[in-house]
């Protein structure tokens, strides 16, 4: 058994040795934990390769330092691997798109929250800077296509304007085309008789409008007396009468009327008619013809 002495001279030496050892590995920029145990944080450094190593700096290092620097500033990610974000230099103002300088026939951007402070119209291949009015004869470019467009089938085509080239121009480009509405015509004839010419009803809440009326009547060798001629609001021989028109026909001679740009509106659900009041005299050759279109 050693005696006590001996046992505290034992610690001291390995006390002793810690120590030394724990010295060294501070002056080689490491941490070794010995034997006491180092209880205070001796220094860090950072990783450059997997064989250098580089002491860590602060912020009294100063400005343009290239290591030693902890990768805790903000990166961005490239899609396989992270980046350092770029700042300009000698200055702490980020620029995280790169410069951009308003203009025309800009492609549409690629980069990342890029933001333009300018309102941009796009040409369908490229963007534009919306313009201010500056007198006439503008071009396109920048110009909102907010004029009249027709479509002429297949694709739009801006409506053209009073010009010595679009009044002279053989294609219709651009020109709307107004078609007429579509109608019906309901023609009856009689040989001594009352012609009646009919639309039926078109039910629901549909409506006939007249817009044209042809009557005529042909006396032979008798003469044919003022007879009346009425349009109804209904059918035959029903209906309010909306309008009249009388003919008369000496021997041998006729009498006609043609009226176009009416616009004669019925009742719902009711029939349109064109019709003679009474027979004509013998022998007289009569007929009526009424056209129009019909709303829904």
């Amino acid at each position: 058994m050693k005696s006590f002495k001996d046992m505290k001279w034992v610690k001291w030496v390995l006390g002793t040795v810690g120590a030394v050892v724990a010295g060294g590995a501070i002056m080689m920029g490491g941490v070794i934990i010995g034997y006491p145990a180092i209880s205070q944080l001796v220094g860090l450094a950072v990783a450059q390769s997997s064989t250098l190593w580089n002491n860590v700096i602060d912020a009294a290092k100063g400005d343009s330092q290239t290591s030693g620097i902890l990768g805790m500033s903000p990166y961005l990610w490239n899609g396989l691997t992270f980046d350092r974000q770029k700042g300009t230099s000698g200055s702490a103002n980020v620029n995280l798109v790169g410069t951009v300088t308003p203009a025309d026939g800009q492609a549409n951007p690629t980069t990342l929250s890029q933001v333009q402070s300018f309102p941009m119209v796009f040409n369908t291949v490229t963007w534009d800077r919306i313009r201010a009015p500056s007198g006439d004869g503008l071009a396109l470019t920048g110009l909102l296509a907010t004029a009249t467009l027709v479509h002429n089938g297949s694709t739009w085509d801006r409506a053209d304007g009073v010009s010595a080239a679009n009044n002279t121009a053989t294609t219709s480009l651009g020109v709307m085309q107004v078609a007429p509405i579509s109608t019906w015509r309901v023609t009856n004839s009689a040989n001594a008789g009352t012609p009646s010419a009919s639309k039926a009803s078109g039910g629901g809440t549909v409506r006939h409008v007249t817009t044209c009326i042809s009557i005529s009547v042909g006396a032979a060798a008798t003469a044919q007396p003022v007879v009346q001629v009425n349009l109804r609001d209904g059918g035959t021989g029903a209906g309010t009468i909306i309008r009249s028109w009388q003919l008369a026909a000496p021997i041998n001679s006729s009498a006609s009327a043609d009226l176009c740009g009416l616009n004669e509106s019925g009742s719902a659900a009711t029939a349109m008619t064109l019709e003679f009041a009474a027979a004509t005299a013998a022998n007289t050759q009569a007929s009526v013809t009424v056209s129009g279109y019909s709303t829904p």
